[in-house]
């Protein structure tokens, strides 16, 4: 079930919040290490977009699923580029931080206006 919501304001300027911070995150993080490594980051930071866009722009609760994945995949991403290079800056913790807590707290909110999993 992938019903179009009315969201909140709230959770409308979060969403728009999240995706400049997706955005400023790939382009302060650009280059995570290997060429490989640079190409998943890529997809993982556009996947991220894509669900929040999924959600502001068509109204879809299927956008979070995405965006949440990939907020996992950014967060090894992270963590990779902090373990080779041995330490860590306060751009990747924030990353990791930010990456976090923007969809869990989007999660309450959501959860608050009356969404349940099964609807996700």
């Amino acid at each position: 079930m992938n019903e179009v919501w009315k969201m909140s304001k709230k959770l409308k300027i979060w969403f728009i919040v999240s995706i400049v911070l997706a955005i400023a995150g790939a382009v302060m993080l650009y280059p995570v290490g290997a060429p490989s490594w640079n190409i998943i980051f890529v997809i993982i930071k556009a996947g991220m977009v894509t669900g929040l866009l999924i959600m502001v722009l068509a109204g879809k609760t299927k956008g979070f699923k995405l965006w949440a994945l990939c907020s996992g995949g950014a967060v090894v991403m992270t963590l990779l580029k902090w373990i080779t290079l041995g330490g860590a800056a306060f751009l990747m913790v924030g990353s990791i931080f930010v990456d976090i807590f923007m969809p869990a707290m989007a999660w309450h909110w959501m959860r608050q206006e009356g969404w349940t999993p099964e609807q996700l």
